[in-house]
């Protein structure tokens, strides 16, 4: 009897356990956010999160109205389904001339109405006001926010992600605002399986450089950097520096890639390589000779899931022509 009543003791005492561990906020990371919610019945919202920044924001329910304070932010909520109803543009053009124009986001074109919070660079109080978010969305560090923050966090709250994470990161932490983990995580799956197919492919083409530039319409910008070239297994030539750097033309000749590629506003890289046509050094250069110029969309510039995709399907079609 005695031997009984110690087995149901330790029996409760063990389920005791198991129901305060049951009761536990249920922990997640990814750019900075970390993501605490109740575990009981599965329930999603309300949530905690706390941002890049350390700042702990509480969600009630799931954000129906998005604002973001960038473009660069638009490709991650459409890939999942859950488009801002109102963007700031970047330095140039508003959001849905980034929607109606980005390569990156043409399935989504006329099927998304965004409205305009003008640009990134100046933060519009009131038309983020007017466009009444659930959430307001930006990076740590965006430029002007700390001197708007008290009156921004009056509208809405305010979470800042971490710019300098993985897209894989940023994706999820885009996520977990709106509660989309799983789908994320798929999404995530099938963009790295996408790269790692086109690196299979390009494999063969280890011999063959490219070297990959923005312009200012004066000079050659490199934009590639190691991380860039070893996730899609391409090679840079000998010379091309790891850090963002502006190269005088004389130095690509020193390099003398096997392909070059414009990464930018294809209008400009075109009109900037059309006053290059004339010149001896230019036409002497092996991927000029053999017609292998190429130019990619600027939206590729986010590197974010859409973008690393595309840039991916590109690459392919490049080599493979």
């Amino acid at each position: 009897m005695k031997r009984l009543m110690v087995l149901i003791l330790s029996i409760t005492l063990i389920a005791g356990l198991l129901v305060g561990c049951g009761g536990k906020d249920i922990e997640k990371e990814s750019a900075g956010v970390d993501v605490s919610l109740e575990s009981e019945g599965n329930q999603l919202w309300p949530r905690k999160i706390t941002d890049a920044t350390g700042k702990e924001i509480e969600l009630k329910n799931k954000p129906e109205r998005i604002a973001i304070l960038h473009s660069v932010y638009l490709e991650h909520f459409l890939a999942l389904n859950n488009p801002p109803i109102a963007s700031a543009g970047s330095s140039r053009g508003d959001a849905m001339k980034a929607v109606n124009e980005w390569e990156t986001l043409k399935p989504y074109k006329g099927n998304v109405d965004i409205i305009d919070l003008g640009s990134s660079r100046e933060i519009n109080l009131e038309a983020i006001l007017k466009a009444k978010p659930d959430v307001i969305v930006t990076f740590k560090g965006h430029g002007g926010l700390d001197e708007v923050y008290d009156q921004l966090v009056k509208i809405a709250p305010v979470i800042q992600l971490d710019f300098s994470s993985s897209w894989q990161e940023q994706t999820l932490a885009c996520a977990e605002i709106v509660g989309e983990e799983e789908y994320a995580r798929k999404f995530i799956e099938e963009t790295e399986s996408t790269i790692s197919n086109a690196k299979d492919k390009l494999s063969q083409y280890k011999n063959k450089t490219v070297a990959l530039f923005r312009t200012d319409g004066k000079s050659f910008i490199t934009r590639g950097d190691k991380d860039y070239y070893e996730t899609f297994g391409i090679t840079r030539p000998e010379g091309y520096p790891d850090e963002f750097e502006t190269l005088s033309l004389e130095t690509i000749l020193s390099m003398n890639p096997d392909y070059i590629v414009f990464q930018d506003f294809i209008e400009t890289a075109e009109t900037f390589v059309k006053s290059q046509e004339n010149l001896s050094v230019w036409k002497s250069l092996e991927a000029v000779k053999n017609g292998n110029v190429f130019y990619f969309d600027d939206s590729l510039n986010t590197f974010g899931p859409l973008a690393m995709r595309l840039t991916a399907e590109k690459l392919v079609d490049m080599y493979l022509k």
